[in-house]
């Protein structure tokens, strides 16, 4: 059995292990480091010779330790909404609530904690204490992000009293709560309806290819794309002499092999036995997209976007009545949201075509591989 060794007598397997960096954090001497596998997804590395055997890293894994959900929580409140800022509805994912959270916080000296793209363009999370920073935080990133030192910078702003407004993937969400050991009341945890984290490797070699296919560097990547509405995102990725793509949701390699006919191909194989879906979650609010919602006004347009938010506490349900003047919002039953986000209580399970595609995909190029792929799966 392959287990990622935490040196102590813990450890789980590697098939669980999310990535979500919170081991790293948590260890005092540095001797727990991220270190990319064969197919590019970072996992825990030990340095033997450096670990005190402090037993930090298994104490903060949030597999190992779950953070807790209150036996009193109460089924969340429900939302479909969307910010009366046009131009920021336009260019968020769906209907631009995190915008308005970010704007919320950071209004009261606070933080916000996101993932942003580098300078090449693989994910990394950040955080900013300025408004016109929440661009770089905005959309979202199918690729799954580094969160290096985010926790420990979390941890000294909110023990400085400043608020902090963090969004991250559910594991990355429950890395941070179990990382910090204890409550904090200026700590706003913000997770999302997620289908699983892609490939780095993968996401770069299809970025390559499209590089040179156009013959020009990339500027600018931006996945779920309006241009064709919200409800047919595409990929668009512009160019550093001005030439655009736009990929369709249905023939771009790299959605393809993510979410067409359920492929999920180079998804993280944690993400195909995710510990953390649920109604119930150990956080403040939950975004995502509302897929199939039919809003009481009908004359709304909803190819602009529309975010679903689930609120869980009380202290979600406080930032969200500061942010609700800047909102067009109703109030929907969660039975409306289910049929519509599977991805909120299942795992996206991975094909068994998966393992052909990492078979081909470590000799030839990626954009060779989907097109037998897409032929096969036809």
């Amino acid at each position: 059995m392959e287990v990622i060794v935490t040196q102590t007598v813990e450890y789980i397997e590697k098939s669980r292990c999310t990535g979500c960096g919170a081991c790293v954090n948590a260890c005092p001497g540095g001797s727990v480091t991220m270190k990319a596998d064969e197919e590019g997804f970072p996992y825990p590395s030990v340095d033997s010779s450096a670990c005190n055997n402090c037993g930090n890293c298994v104490t903060c894994c949030p597999v190992i330790n779950p953070p807790t959900i209150p036996e009193n929580q109460e089924a969340p409140q429900v939302y479909a909404a969307w910010t009366i800022d046009e131009e920021t509805r336009y260019n968020s994912t769906s209907g631009g609530i995190f915008t308005e959270l970010a704007k919320a916080v950071l209004q009261q000296n606070g933080y916000v904690a996101g993932a942003r793209y580098n300078d090449r363009h693989l994910v990394e999370h950040a955080m900013i204490d300025r408004s016109e920073d929440i661009a770089l935080l905005r959309q979202s990133k199918y690729v799954q992000s580094e969160t290096k030192d985010i926790y420990r910078q979390i941890e000294a702003v909110l023990k400085k009293g400043n608020p902090v407004l963090f969004v991250g993937t559910p594991c990355q969400c429950a890395g941070l709560k179990v990382f910090l050991q204890k409550p904090y009341d200026n700590l706003i945890l913000c997770d999302f309806i997620c289908r699983g984290v892609n490939s780095p490797m993968v996401y770069l070699k299809y970025l390559d290819d499209l590089e040179s296919e156009y013959g020009s560097r990339i500027k600018l990547v931006w996945f779920k794309n309006k241009t064709f509405g919200w409800n047919r995102f595409c990929t668009k990725i512009i160019f550093e002499d001005g030439q655009e793509y736009l990929g369709g949701r249905d023939t771009d390699p790299f959605m393809f092999g993510y979410i067409k006919k359920d492929l999920n191909l180079y998804m993280r194989p944690s993400c195909g036995q995710c510990e953390f879906k649920g109604v119930k979650r150990p956080v403040d609010i939950t975004l995502g997209d509302f897929w199939g919602i039919r809003l009481r006004e009908s004359s709304d347009d909803t190819d602009c976007g529309v975010s679903m938010l689930m609120l869980h506490s009380e202290r979600g349900q406080k930032v969200f009545d500061r942010i609700k003047p800047y909102l067009h919002y109703e109030k929907h039953m969660l039975a409306e949201l289910v049929p519509f986000n599977t991805c909120l209580l299942n795992c996206a399970k991975q094909s068994e075509m998966r393992d052909i595609f990492w078979k081909n995909m470590l000799n030839d190029r990626f954009t060779d591989v989907m097109e037998n792929m897409k032929t096969t799966g036809e």
